[in-house]
């Protein structure tokens, strides 16, 4: 055994340039070259392939959290373990059903007590004595709310020795109007009254932070990572400047302040979204002549519902376990999961009890509690954070030069920029080149949809207000309505017309069949069709108003005059389309012989299959 290990000490590895990797890759690519896996980004970044050590030669990299712009955290080095608290929200309308539970979940992990409080039917019933067992002079609380601000701080004042209360009680007075549909007014009667209860807050709760900047009413309304940084740190000056009015320094602001981000389902852009903004939060704070420790913000986050669908439902327990794994080595200090049931019902016990199960996990078997910051020094997250770190910046600048936060949603400027990134992105859900499984990919047509507390859309086209979307809604609605018109009796159903041999129909057949599905339409392939008497059978005991012939091109350039001719004549009696993108004077012929229109890789799906399921609506 010595000997062995000896030995392997010894060994030596041959050592490889980049050439020699591109070189092998490109190999490996065959028709294409490396550089065709290079794709950009919604903040315009172009992501390569492959990162070295070249790329972050000019870099400047921080080698201890606290050190430089605190990229890699605030925490001293010997103190640098990742210690993020689980606050998973509970969300129950009545007062009655919420505070039995609390005492229960503390036992099982929960580490805060996070109430969306904004849920609640019953705000006035609210009593935090009523809570066996809770003691908030240990318990730290996290309520983020939009509505109860004031409520909620005569509700503190109830409890004894409420000087000792610590956590987070904050709402974000500018994001708050922007989710409401309306433009923020530094001099409305409602900021004024805010900024009052902030300073009667200080007196009374001295280590309360109350000043929260939140940022997901821009995630959820398409935001990128490039315009959420800038947007929280306008927010953040914002407040800064109009404290300083109120006589308050701004270390004093920025000791009352909490910075709350969505995390989307972009792994490494949400990591490197993390640290850069606490890099550019410290530059911020440097220019305010702050000291290190008032430079020190808490970082909370939530998993994004832009990301969630109500379709596969299940698979967003994997989608928010990806977002929480990154925010946790982004360095986030709080931290909740959303149900995976949540966007269409009240979470239950089940479901609460996966999400916060999903940090334990994280944190007990995968020991990301271990390490703080481990992705320092990668070279392609160090260059990620760098290149977020100037485009943030300029957005940053810009936004100061024309005006502010509150000036350039005031204009709708900023709500535009905005929905050129949302266009971008449900474009890219609709043509599917963004993946979103059991939705616009791998549908499964045998699962019962919930339909149930169906949110009501947004006006998009108001320059006004930023609406919440959520990248799964249009397909949705597609598969609502299909299963509408199943229950009236005119189920849509397709019939593929699969051409010769499988071996030659079945790559586009499985794409038709795929793509209907996350339509709501149901596929039913004929037997292989060689002559025009298999076909004639398979209409005739279908009978279906809607058939796509599906095979590889030589089986569409073989198709005989009989086969045509009797297609030519079957137009009145149901729509024909093809599988496959055909152009040229072979799209011509295919017209010609009664082809419809076409079903094609990255065709537009959601305008496609709403105009198919017309069909079935006046059957």
């Amino acid at each position: 055994m010595g000997e062995n290990v000896k030995e392997l000490k010894n060994q030596t590895f041959q050592a490889y340039s980049v050439m020699d990797w591109e070189d092998a890759a490109n190999q490996t690519l065959k028709n294409r070259n490396i550089d065709s896996l290079s794709r950009s980004t919604y903040e315009n970044i172009m992501l390569k392939p492959l990162y070295t050590k070249e790329d972050i030669e000019h870099l400047s990299i921080e080698q201890y959290p606290r050190s430089g712009l605190n990229t890699r955290g605030f925490d001293e080095f010997e103190n640098s373990q990742n210690k993020w608290q689980i606050a998973q929200k509970l969300t129950k309308t009545k007062w009655a059903d919420l505070h039995p539970i609390v005492a229960d979940v503390l036992k099982r992990g929960q580490e805060v007590l996070a109430i969306d409080i904004d849920r609640l039917n019953d705000i006035d019933q609210v009593n935090f004595m009523d809570i066996e067992e809770l003691d908030l002079s240990r318990t730290p609380i996290f309520i983020q709310t939009k509505f109860h601000f004031k409520t909620m701080l005569a509700k503190l004042r109830e409890i004894p020795n409420k000087e000792q209360l610590k956590g987070i009680l904050g709402t974000d007075i500018i994001s708050k109007e922007v989710e409401n549909g309306d433009i923020p007014n530094s001099l409305s009667s409602e900021m004024n009254n805010w900024l009052q209860q902030i300073k009667l807050a200080d007196q009374e709760y001295n280590a309360l932070k109350t000043v929260l900047i939140d940022t997901t009413p821009y995630h959820n309304g398409g935001a990128n990572a490039v315009q959420e940084i800038a947007i929280a740190l306008s927010e953040a000056v914002y407040y800064i400047e109009r404290l300083k009015e109120a006589n308050w320094e701004p270390g004093k602001t920025a000791r009352k302040l909490v910075f709350h981000f969505s995390i989307g389902g972009n792994f490494f852009m949400e990591i490197a979204k993390l640290r850069a903004f606490r890099k550019l939060w410290s530059t911020i704070g440097n220019a305010y002549e702050m000291t290190l420790d008032e430079q020190v913000v808490p970082i909370s986050a939530e998993t994004s519902m832009i990301t969630k669908s109500k379709l596969d439902p299940y698979v967003n327990i994997l989608r928010a376990g990806n977002e929480a794994f990154s925010a946790i080595l982004g360095g986030v200090n709080l931290l909740h999961v959303s149900a995976f049931d949540e966007i269409y019902k009240e979470t239950n016990e089940f479901s609460a009890r996966i999400s916060r199960n999903i940090q334990l996990l994280l944190r007990e078997e995968a020991h990301l509690n271990k390490v703080s910051d481990p992705a320092g020094g990668s070279y392609y997250i160090e260059t990620l954070t760098n290149e977020l770190v100037k485009k943030s910046w300029e957005l940053f600048q810009l936004i100061d030069r024309k005006g502010g936060i509150v000036e350039v949603l005031q204009s709708s400027w900023l709500q535009q920029e905005i929905k050129n990134i949302r266009d971008q992105r449900l474009t890219d859900v609709a043509t599917r080149k963004q993946s979103l499984i059991g939705t616009n990919v791998y549908a499964n047509l045998a699962e019962q949809v919930p339909y149930v507390n169906k949110r009501q859309s947004t006006n998009v086209s108001s320059n006004k207000v930023l609406p919440s979307v959520r990248l799964a809604e249009a397909f949705e609605n597609l598969r609502e309505h299909a299963k509408g018109l199943e229950e009236t009796g005119r189920a849509p159903i397709a019939g593929l017309i699969c051409l010769d041999k499988l071996k030659h129909h079945k790559a586009r057949a499985d794409f038709v069949t795929g793509f209907l599905a996350t339509g709501g339409i149901k596929s039913v392939w004929s037997p292989e069709c060689t002559k025009l008497e298999d076909i004639q059978t398979f209409v005739k005991e279908t009978n279906f108003s809607y058939y796509c012939l599906c095979g590889n091109d030589e089986a569409y350039e073989g198709l005989n005059e009989k086969i045509i001719e009797w297609f030519q004549g079957q137009t009145s009696h149901f729509i024909l389309d093809i599988a496959g993108k055909i152009s040229g004077e072979k799209w011509i012929a295919m017209k010609s012989a009664g082809v419809s229109d076409a079903i094609y890789k990255n065709q537009n799906a959601i305008e496609k299959l709403t105009s198919l399921l017309t069909l079935w609506e006046v059957k």
